[in-house]
């Protein structure tokens, strides 16, 4: 038997058991009650709290003199709270019928044993008045905020889109989306086990923080002035788009920025994804002639030419194994460096490129920002497009010279000709003036800093005279306006597609800026793809004219005493000569002041350049076409000229003979054979040579 001592030792191992037992309970019951009771209170609080959360009112954004062009309302948005509901099937039922919302899928969201659901978001007055008198348990609604743009379709693809939580999906919204959004507040409420709003319980209240406002460099009246001419340029022509950008280029500030086609933001899922790009700063096409100022100020920078010094064209010349064309067949003899750029001659550019040497092409090519971005404050700016210069050949060098073998974005096109404009500085564009709080403070401003100097302000003065005769004497008459002195380069190009030059595609464009002796605008106008008449003088300059013309008043810059004479001020339409005698067309031409060329020893006008119906300034080059004496006999057809035109226009223009095309190479036709005018069988092909031409 066990000992008494024995069941006594036991006892006491037991009883201290039972004892440290205790006391670690009891400390327990003290921690719970003294130390952890606050932080459990407020847990078991937490899960009696519901949160229905409140949206801030997003930032307006505003042009420069004040105008909305974005802003908020509010707008009641309809949510449940499922354990609030009484009879789900009849909630269901009603709100299913109202918002149109399928019956299923509403029961299913309003039985889930969530704390809080949204029904619908941000509902038309008339709906919230038929839920509220539906007097719903369990069913709320709080305001939240929508975006409006009231212009709709002004300025569309730069002010961008928001989402249904408030975020910015693209362009601005996007870009200064952290600015714009402000802070999200809350409204809490105590409920019980079942889930109902306890009277007179704990309630809290996070108020919203509404985001900052962006005051804009875009001018509204000026934005409607470019987006109305170039929407009526694209109709004249039924082109496929179209884009305008204006600037400052003392400063960077983007006065006006079109890109056509637009869409409305208010309803912009009813538009094409596409054409919310903002292609101005996200796409990059072939310059063409625009990027001609840029190759002149860098042989003038470089001293490697002189304004004085003397070029020769006689319409062609080979470079490497290549033979490359200037988009005047005949040539242009000789010419000063002035009058290359006069007249657009891609020979005398050529040569140019040769005494810049591909080292100080690509050196300044890259101080222009040609292969970088130019910082402009908007989302998905590319750089340009250029061949790598441990890749380089004379032939590439020589075809970028007049803006072939690189692309740039127009962005980029418009800052390199401020450098000339302003003086030789790089500026950064931008759309973003200030930064503004609820109370109109200036929390923050744009840098209109230069970036660097790229030329010297001799040699920006020297491309700015030159630029100027582009207009009063050149390729460019028809981008005058009376009554200013203007400066400005016109360009025509073919478009790239996935890398292929495409075929009778084109871009017309046509840069420039004014007044030419202080430059207060500095305007870009890129047609794509017209219809009939491609070049930049003929489609964009006038353009160009127009917008500058209500710019320059509107910004009430005066007409100035000394203007240049450009021999007639008046914009005019070539007559349609075809078919006409010589002798006649030659009269009505000369009742133009226009300067005529033949071409052919006929006495009848076969065809014309420019076409009939061109708006020219009057005094334009016009030449005719003229056939043979010799009249077409039976089964015989005269054979048109189709120098000049691209590869679809051309078939097209022998089809309308009874002739088809045999076509050699890509671009413009350079030669033909047989030779317009000639007599020759009905369904003979015509052989042409057709090469890339940037032409004027």
């Amino acid at each position: 038997m066990m000992g008494r001592t024995q069941v006594r030792k036991r006892l006491k191992v037991v009883l201290s058991f039972l004892c440290v037992c205790f006391a670690l309970i009891l400390a327990r019951l003290v921690y719970v009650q003294l130390i952890w009771a606050q932080e459990l209170g407020q847990m078991a609080l937490d899960m009696r709290m519901n949160d229905i959360p409140i949206q801030p009112k997003r930032g307006i954004i505003v042009d420069r003199n004040g105008h909305e062009l974005a802003f908020s309302i509010e707008v009641e948005s309809l949510y449940a709270i499922p354990s609030q509901i009484k009879d789900p099937v009849h909630t269901a039922e009603v709100l299913s019928d109202i918002l149109g919302i399928d019956y299923e899928k509403m029961l299913s969201t309003l039985t889930r044993t969530s704390g809080f659901e949204w029904i619908k978001r941000k509902l038309p007055d008339d709906i919230v008045r038929k839920i509220k008198e539906a007097n719903l348990t369990g069913i709320g609604f709080t305001q939240e905020s929508m975006r409006v743009w009231p212009k709709g379709t002004l300025l569309s693809q730069v002010l961008g889109i928001v989402g249904i939580d408030n975020d910015g999906l693209e362009g601005l919204e996007y870009q200064y989306d952290d600015l714009l959004r402000g802070t999200p507040g809350k409204f809490t409420v105590e409920v019980d086990a079942l889930g109902n709003i306890i009277p007179e319980s704990e309630k809290g209240y996070i108020p919203p923080i509404d985001g900052k406002n962006l005051t804009l460099t875009i001018d509204e009246p000026i934005q409607f002035i470019v987006e109305r001419e170039l929407d009526q340029k694209i109709a004249e022509t039924n082109a496929s788009g179209g884009i305008v950008v204006a600037m400052d280029p003392s400063n960077g500030e983007i006065l006006a920025l079109a890109i056509r086609p637009g869409y409305d933001p208010n309803n912009y899922d009813e538009y094409p994804a596409a054409n919310r790009r903002i292609r101005a700063v996200t796409d990059s096409f072939p310059p063409g002639s625009t990027f001609k100022p840029v190759t002149g100020a860098i042989g003038l920078e470089c001293e490697k030419v002189k304004t004085t010094d003397v070029f020769y064209c006689n319409g062609s010349m080979k470079v490497g194994v290549e033979t490359l064309h200037c988009h005047q067949l005949s040539g242009h003899g000789k010419q000063t460096f002035t009058q290359v750029v006069e007249n657009s001659c891609n020979m005398g550019f050529i040569q140019i490129d040769q005494k810049i040497g591909i080292e100080n092409f690509y050196h300044y090519v890259d101080l222009f920002g040609i292969t970088s971005c130019t910082g402009i404050d908007l989302p998905g700016e590319s750089a340009g497009i250029i061949v790598p210069r441990d890749q380089a050949r004379e032939i590439d060098l020589a075809c970028m010279s007049y803006g072939q073998t690189l692309q740039t974005t127009p962005i980029q096109i418009v800052t390199a000709i401020s450098a000339i404009a302003n003086g030789g500085d790089i500026v950064t564009p931008h759309v973003v003036k200030e930064v503004t709080d609820a109370d109109g403070n200036i929390v923050d401003s744009a840098s209109c800093e230069p970036v660097r100097q790229v030329i010297s302000e001799q040699t920006a003065q020297e491309m700015r005279s030159v630029l100027e005769k582009v207009i009063s004497e050149g390729t460019g008459k028809s981008a005058y306006v009376p009554g200013y002195r203007l400066a400005g380069k016109t360009g025509t190009s073919n478009k790239v597609i996935d890398g292929k030059i495409a075929e009778d595609k084109y871009i017309s464009s046509f840069v420039g800026f004014a007044p030419a002796n202080d430059p207060k605008v500095v305007l870009l106008v890129m047609i794509d793809e017209p219809e009939g008449d491609y070049y930049g003088g003929v489609v964009a300059a006038p353009v160009f004219s127009s917008i500058m013309r209500d710019a320059l008043r509107y910004l009430e810059i005066a007409p100035q005493e000394e203007v240049l004479d450009i021999g007639g001020q008046d914009v005019v339409k070539v007559p349609d000569l075809v078919g006409k005698p010589l002798d006649s067309a030659l009269e009505e031409l000369k009742q133009g002041n226009f300067v005529v060329r033949t071409e052919g020893s006929g006495s009848t006008v076969l065809d014309q350049f420019p076409v009939g119906g061109s708006r020219v300034i009057r005094g334009t080059d016009v030449v005719l076409y003229t056939e043979g004496e010799e009249e077409p006999g039976e089964g015989m057809v005269r054979v048109p000229s189709i120098v000049g035109l691209g590869m679809t226009q051309a078939r097209a223009k022998l089809k309308d003979s009874g002739l088809s095309l045999s076509a050699e190479g890509n671009g413009f036709c350079v030669t033909q054979e047989p030779q317009a005018g000639r007599i020759v069988p009905a369904g003979t092909a015509v052989k042409a040579v057709f090469r890339m031409d940037v032409g004027q």
